[in-house]
């Protein structure tokens, strides 16, 4: 014990607790002493050297010292401590405040035991002092971070090349920016710099996450401490014109600013969460507005088909898709496309995104009355040859939209639909007069944004190396591939993609689809005419980038779902493919012979009588290659599949399956209306329908059954229940020839009988 009163170290006391306590010996702190002479804490020898976790350190502080340990990172520190205790203070005896009472001041101490310095806090405070324990790291990282903060800051501001000026309208510039508006211009200024679309400022537990939207995904690029999450929001709010002292809103504002004498608009969005405010800043830059079909990358068939959209001298022209899909930046390269000084074009956005020479823009504000109905209604006085109005979101505008298309004048707008047929069904569902519609609807293109593969990097992929399922696939459609997947440089962030393209699904709605829709056919026929005229959808569209080695099957499957190919053969087989048949590839499983398929139950169905026919309808191929794996190895069921619907009623009209495995989610028409059309044709009422579904809720089950679904399964299936419920409803007989006595209907039918095999046999089939 005589080492321990020659102990050197500024936390003697950690010393002497180890070596009391004998979690270390005499003779290891000896050897440490010498080792790391130049250490000044043993703490950081233990530490640094991984002789001890700091998390084992404050648990032998807890259990042996009798002293609760604290994370400063999980603890929101009071402001108002920060004027009670001196920093000079903190930092000369390693301790944090952090928590003040009426009666008592919570105090995060390096050394719990001096009890000198808790005596001085309690003459500084007039307070009990509540000690804690934690680590010497976090202690001096929070008193940097709440005494000096402006140094923290600086810290994290990066050395420019070139330093950008940016400018905020309506706000006075200082000569010398404080450090706050320093790191809040270089995160707009990178932000701009890498083609953010947006910046995500959002708060957590123990850190202030930065976010850039790149190419439609959010990237993270800077950590900030919680302690500035309130001067970077009174920063926002002050070059966004918001109320800095309200914090328990929503606010919206917007910006204006000049990075290198560029014109950008800032839309700023505040929310409260739990952990604080969150800011969203939308960057629109005006240099984007200045766009053109051929500086979006669209050539080729894309090309021709939407300037024939945009020839038209009126009539109504929609752009659909979900947000963030380049619905706007399509409509204002059509609007740069028709401007000209003979052209009085109209718009009416909300927001207005980039404003245009030659123009009439009009902003929404419903607090003056300024709505997209009330100004198409002014819009027609105003002699216009051009209307665009951002978005149609009710029937109100719908009706007057179509109006104004039926009175000789060219209306672009967009809708939030799935695909270009979704969107006809969408009108009827407003209310709109199937007449009318087709009357006035001229176009319709749904779209998609998908990221490109990086020049620089992309890597070149044999024809042979290419999936047999999607070689198959570019066959059929005519395509000849030259493949590259992402590889990941510097210049695209280790990503493999930089820069988007857009994905085209355009209908032209000539007179035959006219009055095909005015006849009220199905979706299903119109969509075979549309094919025979050229028509191709968003998936065939998207491979034709793949093929010619702009972007990868994987970035398609993440943005379009292949079952959006309702009309298209995924496994490249005929239409009423049994799995046997399909090609080989991840997507689809090799033909079983019969001899490994295990029997069906003798006596059940007759030597004359055809092998049962199983149709899934499941819009996951994965999903689907289970389910057919499972049926293949256990019986001698055909199975057929289909992607969605839409492509399950084909094949149901031409083959009659002998039983249906539906799935309830998926694009183009859903599992509900499947049955629907199932239960309401007597040719199709008898087949036995099992649903499939993620959702585990009773009001799906309720709705199924009421639907006439005849069981569910919930995903993911298990291999024993599946089998079971289909041998059930496959070796039922007819319904008319059941005579069940009455002390036999809850009788629990049969195990069936097991055949007579080895062990190895059996887990051999199993597996």
């Amino acid at each position: 014990m005589s080492s321990i009163s020659k102990s050197r170290y500024k936390d003697d006391w950690l010393v002497r607790a180890l070596l009391y306590y004998q979690i270390i010996d005499e003779e290891l702190y000896e050897e440490l002493q010498q080792r790391f002479a130049d250490s000044e804490f043993f703490y950081d020898v233990l530490t640094g050297n991984g002789y001890l976790q700091p998390e084992d350190i404050a648990l032998f502080v807890e259990n042996a010292l009798k002293i609760p340990s604290i994370n400063l990172d999980k603890v929101r520190l009071d402001p108002k401590i920060i004027k009670i205790i001196p920093e000079e203070f903190c930092r000369k005896y390693w301790l944090m405040p952090f928590e003040l009472h009426e009666k008592y001041i919570s105090v995060a101490c390096f050394n719990p035991t001096n009890l000198n310095v808790e005596s001085q806090i309690e003459q500084l405070t007039g307070k009990y002092v509540k000690t804690f324990f934690a680590s010497k790291d976090q202690i001096i990282k929070k008193i940097n971070e709440y005494y000096n903060p402006d140094k923290l800051i600086c810290s994290l501001v990066k050395t420019q090349k070139r330093a950008p000026r940016i400018t905020v309208a309506g706000v006075k510039a200082d000569k010398d920016d404080t450090p706050v508006v320093k790191l809040v211009n270089q995160i707009i200024f990178e932000a701009i710099e890498e083609g953010a679309s947006d910046i995500h400022i959002e708060p957590k537990e123990e850190i202030v996450s930065v976010r850039y939207r790149i190419d439609g995904i959010l990237r993270n690029v800077m950590d900030v401490p919680r302690s500035l999450l309130t001067t970077l929001m009174s920063r926002i709010k002050i070059i966004s014109n918001l109320n800095i002292a309200e914090t328990r809103k929503p606010q919206d504002g917007k910006a204006k600013i000049k990075v290198d004498d560029a014109d950008i608009d800032l839309r700023v969005s505040i929310l409260p969460t739990s952990y604080g405010e969150k800011a969203v800043i939308r960057i629109l830059d005006k240099r984007k507005a200045l766009v053109s079909f051929e500086k979006m990358g669209i050539r080729g068939h894309n090309r021709e088909y939407l300037e024939k959209c945009f020839e038209f001298k009126q009539g109504m022209v929609l752009v659909t898709g979900p947000t963030g899909s380049g619905k706007s930046t399509t409509l204002y390269a059509a609007i740069n496309r028709v401007r000209s000084t003979a052209n009085n074009i109209l718009t009416i956005e909300d927001p207005i995104e980039y404003r245009m020479e030659g123009i009439n823009q009009v902003q929404v504000n419903e607090k003056a009355g300024i709505t997209f109905s009330s100004a198409l209604r002014s819009f027609l006085r105003q002699d216009p040859d051009v209307i665009l109005v951002g978005e149609i979101r009710d029937k109100e505008t719908a009706e007057i939209a179509i109006q104004a298309a039926l009175t000789g004048h060219l209306v672009l707008s967009t809708l939030h639909t799935n695909d270009t047929f979704a969107t006809i069904t969408r009108l009827q569902d407003m209310g709109i007069d199937k007449i009318k519609i087709t009357e006035s609807l001229q176009a319709i293109i749904a779209q998609r944004l998908i990221r490109r593969l990086c020049p620089d990097c992309k890597k070149s992929i044999k024809v042979n190396d290419v999936d047999d399922d999607l070689g198959a696939l570019f066959g059929k459609l005519g395509y000849k591939p030259d493949i590259f997947e992402a590889k990941g440089c510097q210049r695209c962030n280790f990503s493999g993609y930089k820069g988007r393209i857009g994905v085209y699904e355009i209908l032209l709605l000539d007179s035959e689809i006219k009055e095909m829709i005015n006849r009220s056919v199905g979706i299903r026929e119109i969509r075979k005419t549309a094919r025979k005229q050229g028509f191709r959808n968003l998936f065939e569209d998207a491979l034709s980038l793949v093929a010619e080695g702009i972007t990868d099957y994987k970035e398609v499957l993440r943005t379009i779902h292949p079952g959006s190919t309702s009309d298209l053969d995924i496994a490249g087989t005929s239409d009423a493919y049994p799995s046997q048949t399909a090609a080989s590839g991840p997507l689809s499983s090799p033909p079983v012979a019969e001899e490994q398929r295990r029997p069906i139950e003798e006596g059940v169905f007759k030597d004359d009588e055809k092998t049962p026919t199983i149709l899934i309808v499941e819009d996951s191929p994965v999903a689907r290659k289970m389910i057919r794996k499972i049926i293949e190895k256990s019986t001698n069921y055909v199975t057929m599949e289909a992607e969605d619907g839409v492509k399950a009623l084909e094949k149901i009209d031409e083959t009659k399956p002998d039983l249906i495995l539906l799935d309830i989610m998926m694009p183009n028409m859903d599992g509900y209306e499947v049955l629907q059309h199932l239960r309401a044709d007597v040719s199709t009422s008898h087949i036995p329908v099992l649903i499939l579904t993620g959702l585990k809720s009773p009001e799906s089950e309720i709705k199924g059954f009421e639907l006439g679904a005849d069981d569910y399964l919930t995903k993911p299936v298990h291999k024993d229940r599946l089998l079971a419920r289909i041998n059930r409803y496959l070796k039922r007989p007819e319904p008319a020839k059941i005579t069940i006595p009455p002390e036999e209907k809850f009788k629990p039918a049969p195990a069936p009988p097991i055949s007579e095999e080895s062990d190895e046999e059996l887990n051999l089939r199993l597996v």
